[in-house]
């Protein structure tokens, strides 16, 4: 199909397991380092890298109580001001090696992880509120069967997880993937 697998870190295996981390036992510069166990915010996963995966498959073998929080925009949020600021303000991206700048909307593609994107300017501010904001309409997708999987369209879908202080030993297996050319 064309799909290729992508790595967020050099040292980690294309498929990674993810659980809920205390702040100290987290991998530096993650989500899970600034935001423990409690609610994470709604981000694009791979916002670190110049060109963020396609899509993001999550699995989980066993039920959670601890959803998946999804937020897509709609086609009238496209339409609203602080779309503007979504698609012009400038957020730095920290990636530990080679930082850069980049909006967090390109056409109708978002890209947008608080924990790696600091707002350069007013547009940008605006835009991390808007996304703050856009949490409190978010979506849960429910761990109620065992074997559940999730594809996510990461370029167009934010993604969270809720607090999982409840549930330390929850684990989902993620695989991303970048669509190669001539694969749709």
């Amino acid at each position: 199909m064309g799909w290729n697998e992508v790595t967020f870190r050099r040292t980690d295996p294309p498929v990674t397991s993810l659980r809920p981390l205390d702040t100290a036992a987290a991998k530096p510069n993650s989500l899970s380092s600034r935001y423990g166990m409690g609610v994470q915010p709604l981000h694009t996963d791979g916002a670190h890298l110049p060109e963020p995966p396609d899509f993001v498959l999550l699995m989980m073998e066993e039920t959670s109580q601890v959803p998946t929080l999804l937020w897509k925009a709609k086609i009238i949020d496209y339409q609203r001001l602080s779309y503007l600021d979504l698609q012009h303000g400038v957020f730095l991206v920290n990636n530990g090696g080679e930082s850069f700048f980049r909006t967090a909307a390109s056409g109708l593609d978002l890209c947008y992880d608080p924990g790696c994107m600091d707002p350069c300017d007013e547009r940008s501010r605006r835009a991390a509120a808007f996304f703050a904001d856009a949490a409190k309409s978010a979506v849960e997708h429910h761990w109620d069967e065992p074997g559940k999987v999730l594809l996510i369209n990461n370029r167009r879908v934010l993604h969270a997880r809720a607090a999982a202080e409840s549930e330390p030993d929850r684990e989902i297996t993620r695989i991303a993937f970048s669509v190669g050319e001539g694969s749709e």
